[in-house]
């Protein structure tokens, strides 16, 4: 039987939001320099988004007091991944 540590949890969550950070930059740069060569605004509008998400979850991993995230900081990063999904999506479209 194995016994849960609660002094990891801090820790996994700073983890998940550092890998959300990396996985959104490299997002943002990929959708910023496609919408740079095919002079689309909604991927640049999206990458921009992403960048937000960067530096959200920078400020949550910096922040010790954040770690335990709260539902608005949630909401806000869930918001920004759905605009830049949505954005994406839009510009690929068109």
């Amino acid at each position: 039987m194995t016994t849960v540590n609660r002094h990891d949890q801090p820790a996994r969550t700073a983890l998940a939001w550092q890998r959300t950070a990396l996985l959104a930059a490299t997002n943002a740069v990929l959708l910023m320099r496609d919408g740079y060569t095919r002079d689309s605004a909604f991927e640049i509008l999206a990458a921009l988004c992403l960048a937000a998400l960067v530096v959200l979850a920078t400020v949550v991993v910096r922040i010790p007091s954040m770690t335990g995230c709260s539902r608005r900081t949630i909401r806000a990063a869930t918001g920004l991944v759905i605009a830049a999904g949505a954005l994406t999506a839009i510009g690929l479209l068109t």
